[in-house]
């Protein structure tokens, strides 16, 4: 099962299997179906809200905030609940096939337009929808990601098989950020169209769900935990692994930043750069075609410099970019497809580097408690990443509100200032606040192999 090869670490040689391509590319393919539905609500659930449903931006954004904080409780709990899980098909992968149909069916019916008299009433409809389709994603995609660190132990095996899997998390926004508005175009736009939607890519999620759990049937696994740690005990055991705050706390703040611009991206086409909404159809793809091609750039740089430093200058070029974006004249057009192309450079980064450091962070809890909770840690990095995601549409919400936005009629010069700021600077301004932490996580992979080493000791 895999390829065996000798891997020489300072001055000893040790074995490295190599999983087969096969598993590889099957697990991969299983976040096509999570970012569909990351990237469609990221991007046009809010603007669903404002510009079909008619809902005022500030109580649209409000109303996809509270589902999120459903999710500090879920995901860990599914994380922890999935580390001692037992069945005939491992502790993870059960979650991919019973939890394939009701996700499907859940992103399906989100997109369904309610037909209530109040507005209120319309953004409660969603918001509950929306509720149940982050719950049924914490089933599929908590132990999903859970699944990285038992597949290998090897520091740059994992950064292989992320690769793999972000490769195909672009390829799965792509489809959501370049497919979405034709396929509500070919369903007759409006209220139509977004069911129409909804119902292509509910079926696709459900099909690469099903993918995933078959092609991954010979991936290597870990037994089952005895027992579900209490909540607290949860908190208590995260807190006291240092590299695994630092890496969560810098990438809240990344997460915080991509959440904004997701939401925040067709309000600047269609406002700040005087395109019209299918001009999403060009932008959309040129930041995750080049996202997806450089992945395995990155990780060849990843390989020569070291994932850290690597991460530093991927996330410095995001911000740049995004940065100039404020001054972007409607005029050149030619440069702002020239900086979404190199902001997507950085963005590649983003992709790679944060969840194959995640699983590095596991090693260091096994140190010091002797046991493994790769649901646990995935569970709460899941929260934090849906948390800061799901933030982003409401601080979209509130800034195209005080910057005067209307439902109907001509928009105010305000709007234009007032997006640019909220799609530029705020995710700028958060990439190098999270420098802050990101400069406390050391966990290089000499350090890595010192903390397996240890364990190994401490396991004789």
């Amino acid at each position: 099962m895999g390829t065996i090869i000798e891997k020489k670490t300072g001055t000893e040689q040790k074995k490295v299997q190599r999983l087969p391509l096969g598993i590889k590319l099957s697990f991969g393919i299983g976040d096509i179906s999570n970012n569909i539905f990351i990237v469609t609500t990221g991007m046009y659930l809010l603007f669903f809200m404002t510009n079909v449903l008619g809902i005022n931006p500030a109580l649209a954004g409000m109303m996809l905030l509270f589902p999120k904080i459903w999710d500090v409780i879920s995901d860990p709990v599914m994380g922890a609940l999935s580390d001692v899980t037992r069945s005939r098909f491992g502790r993870r992968r059960p979650y991919l096939l019973y939890g394939a149909i009701p996700f499907g069916l859940a992103f399906f019916v989100l997109f369904i337009a309610p037909g209530h008299e109040t507005e209120f009433a319309n953004a409660l409809q969603v918001s509950l929808l929306f509720a149940l389709g982050c719950t049924v994603f914490t089933v599929v995609n908590v132990p999903y990601a859970s699944m990285v660190p038992e597949m290998s132990d090897d520091y740059n095996e994992r950064m292989s098989i992320t690769s793999f899997r972000m490769f195909f998390a672009s390829f799965g926004a792509l489809l959501a950020g370049a497919l979405a508005l034709n396929l509500v175009d070919a369903g007759g736009g409006g209220a139509a169209g977004f069911r129409m939607m909804g119902s292509v890519f509910g079926a696709g999620i459900v099909i690469f769900c099903l993918i995933c759990f078959f092609g991954t049937k010979k991936a290597p696994s870990l037994p089952p935990q005895k027992e579900m740690p209490p909540m607290k005990e949860q908190i208590r055991i995260a807190a006291r692994n240092f590299p695994f705050v630092m890496l969560m706390t810098s990438y809240f703040l990344q997460a915080l930043a991509i959440g904004v611009m997701m939401a925040g991206f067709i309000y600047y086409v269609k406002y700040a750069m005087d395109l019209p909404e299918t001009a999403m159809n060009v932008a959309f793809p040129i930041f995750l075609v080049t996202g997806m091609l450089f992945i395995p750039v990155w990780l060849a740089v990843g390989k020569r410099f070291g994932k850290i430093k690597s991460y530093y200058f991927g996330l410095a070029l995001f911000t740049v970019m995004m940065g100039s974006l404020f001054f972007t004249s409607p005029s050149l057009l030619w440069l702002f497809y020239v900086q979404v192309f190199l902001a997507g450079i950085g963005f590649s980064s983003f992709q790679l580097f944060p969840f194959s450091m995640l699983p590095d962070t596991i090693e260091y809890d096994q140190m010091q408690s002797g046991l493994r909770r790769e649901g646990v840690f995935s569970g709460m990095w899941s929260a934090g990443q849906k948390i800061a995601y799901s933030v982003g549409p409401p601080i979209v919400g509130f800034a195209l509100a005080l910057s005067g936005f209307v439902t109907e009629g001509p928009q105010p010069e305000s709007l234009d200032i007032g997006v640019r700021a909220i799609f530029c600077l705020f995710p700028a301004a958060m990439i190098l606040l999270s420098f802050l932490p990101f400069r406390k996580y050391t966990l290089t992979e000499e350090e890595f192999e010192r903390v397996k080493a240890q364990i190994s000791r401490t396991e004789r």
